[in-house]
């Protein structure tokens, strides 16, 4: 039984990340000197991964990020690498943050996401391919830390919801 809900939670995750992609793709007639969207698949993927990091497995996360580079057309795997690094670096602090507070977790998140748009933005240079202008890389993930508390807070209310002190997960392990 529990296997099976696992697995219904993998496929919402699954489900949400192919909603937030069809929303990324239309185009809604953003000006090149508007704010960019948050992404939202970090937030989602970081909100899922500190509650119950079996419900995003790296074997699905991987995919879904990648297709999100080919479809949105950046260079293909290199947001993939920086997301799933820092998808990872959370998945083993999950022990840790157990009894966090949730403006803590907030904030581990907030130097997380900012960490990955620099990884990106050195990456690229180190790659020497064409970066956008570093200002609008800025405001993005500004933009995607204000929207991960409203992630978390959504994720929350659909029932990922962190393992009770001495819980198992699906696969009979802390977390």
């Amino acid at each position: 039984m529990a296997q099976r809900n696992v697995w219904g939670y993998r496929a919402v995750f699954a489900l949400l990340s192919f909603v937030i992609l069809f929303f990324a793709l239309l185009p809604f007639g953003r000006s090149d000197g508007g704010v960019p969207g948050p992404d939202l698949m970090l937030c989602l993927a970081c909100a899922w991964i500190l509650r119950r990091p079996d419900y995003a497995p790296i074997w699905l996360l991987v995919p879904l990020v990648l297709l999100d580079d080919a479809l949105l057309m950046r260079p293909l795997g290199v947001w993939t690498m920086v997301v799933m690094l820092a998808t990872e670096y959370l998945r083993r602090r999950v022990d840790h943050t157990e009894a966090q507070t949730f403006s803590s977790e907030i904030l581990i998140v907030s130097g997380l996401i900012a960490g990955t748009f620099v990884a990106n933005h050195l990456v690229m240079l180190l790659l020497l391919a064409q970066t956008p202008p570093l200002i609008g890389q800025a405001l993005h993930a500004l933009v995607t830390i204000v929207f991960y508390p409203l992630t978390a807070i959504f994720s929350q209310l659909i029932g990922v919801r962190r393992l009770a002190p001495g819980e198992l997960d699906s696969l009979g392990t802390r977390a």
